[in-house]
C-alpha cells in the first residue's frame, strides 16, 4: 500500500514547479531498506534490500528527470500469490532505460512476465512540462495523465480510496496556496504534515471490496493516509517530496523510519538531494 499526490504544471512560468509530488511508502516495519540515496551515481531513491527483491524500489529520480512511482494494487488474500516478478525492478528498469513511459509500459503489458497486481506511473521530461502515463496490470491499459492536480493509490485508477479523494483536496489547497519557489521549504514542511493524517475514511466501499478475507479491522486502519497497522507489523514509514522547477533544478526530501524500525518509537532520518536534470547521457540500456 502507497500512495501518490501530483501536480502537473503545463506551462510554468519563472519561480514555479513544473512538478509537484508527494509519496507515502507503507510497508511491512521489518523489511529490509536502505534509505535515499544516490545509485552509482544515475538514479535517487530508496532501496528494498529484503533477498527477493534487492535492488528494487518503490520511488526514484533519475539524473535525466525521469521519475517513477510503483503502486501494489490491494487484493483479496486469496488473490495474492508468493513466487510472482518482484514488481520493484519495474521502477529500476524504466529509469535505466532510454524509453518513454508509454513505449515501456507496452513493453511490460506484452512481456508474459507474472507479477502480482500493480499500479506503475511513469514521468518524463517533455519541453517545459512533463508527460504522466499510468498503467494498471489488471486492466493493461495506459493512460496518459493530463496536467492539473492527481491523486493515485491502491485500486484502479477511475475508482480511487476515499482517502485518496481526500488526500488530493488536501494537496491542491496546499499547492495552491504554497507552490511557488519562493515558499519552498514551506511547502515541503506543509507537504510532509499532510501526509501524516490519520483520518480514518471509512466505511469505504471500493477498499472493502478488494479487501475481501482481511479483517475489517484491518482494512479500516488502511483508510488513512497514514497508516498504521502495529498488530500486523504493518504502516507507513517513508514520506518523500519530488519537486521540479521551470529551470530543471530537481529536489527531492525524505523522511524515514530509520532500521530497524520502531513504530512505536522510531528514529527519523531525512534525507535531501538536489541536482539539476541533465537529460543526456543517464540511460543505460534501450
Amino acid at each position: 500500500m502507497c500512495i501518490l499526490f501530483l501536480f502537473i504544471n503545463p506551462r510554468p512560468k519563472v519561480g514555479e514547479y513544473k512538478l509537484i509530488i508527494v509519496n507515502n511508502r507503507d510497508e511491512f516495519y521489518n523489511r529490509p531498506t536502505k534509505p535515499a540515496h544516490f545509485w552509482d551515481d544515475t538514479i535517487v531513491g530508496g532501496m528494498d534490500i529484503e533477498e527477493h527483491c534487492k535492488g528494487g524500489t518503490w520511488l526514484a529520480a533519475s539524473k535525466g528527470g525521469k521519475i517513477s512511482c510503483l503502486l501494489n494494487v490491494f487484493q483479496p488474500v486469496n488473490s495474492f500469490t508468493t513466487g510472482k516478478v518482484s514488481r520493484g525492478f519495474l521502477v529500476v528498469d524504466y529509469l535505466n532505460s532510454c524509453k518513454k513511459g508509454h513505449q515501456y509500459m507496452e513493453e511490460v503489458k506484452n512481456s508474459g512476465k507474472i507479477y502480482n497486481a500493480f499500479n506503475l506511473i511513469t514521468l518524463d521530461p517533455e519541453g517545459n512540462s512533463y508527460d504522466v502515463n499510468f498503467y494498471n496490470s489488471e486492466s493493461k491499459v495506459i493512460h496518459q495523465i493530463q496536467p492539473g492536480f492527481h491523486g493515485f493509490g491502491n485500486s484502479p485508477l477511475m475508482k480511487p480510496f476515499k482517502k485518496v479523494e481526500k488526500g488530493k483536496t488536501m494537496f491542491q489547497d496546499l499547492v495552491n496556496t504554497y507552490g511557488e519557489k519562493e515558499h519552498e521549504e514551506k511547502l515541503i514542511t506543509e507537504l510532509f504534515t499532510m501526509m501524516q493524517n490519520k483520518d480514518l475514511n471509512f466505511p469505504d466501499s471500493q477498499l472493502t471490496e478488494q479487501g475481501k478475507g482481511h479483517s475489517e479491522q484491518y482494512v479500516k486502519k488502511l483508510s488513512s493516509i497514514w497508516v498504521s497497522c502495529l498488530d500486523a507489523n504493518y504502516g507507513t514509514r517513508t514520506t518523500t517530496v519530488i519537486l521540479v522547477d521551470k529551470e530543471d533544478q530537481l529536489v527531492y526530501r525524505e523522511r524515514t523510519m530509520q532500521d530497524p524500525v520502531n513504530p512505536e518509537s522510531p528514529v527519523w532520518e531525512h534525507n535531501n538531494f538536489t541536482f539539476t536534470i541533465a537529460p543526456a547521457d543517464t540511460c543505460k540500456s534501450t
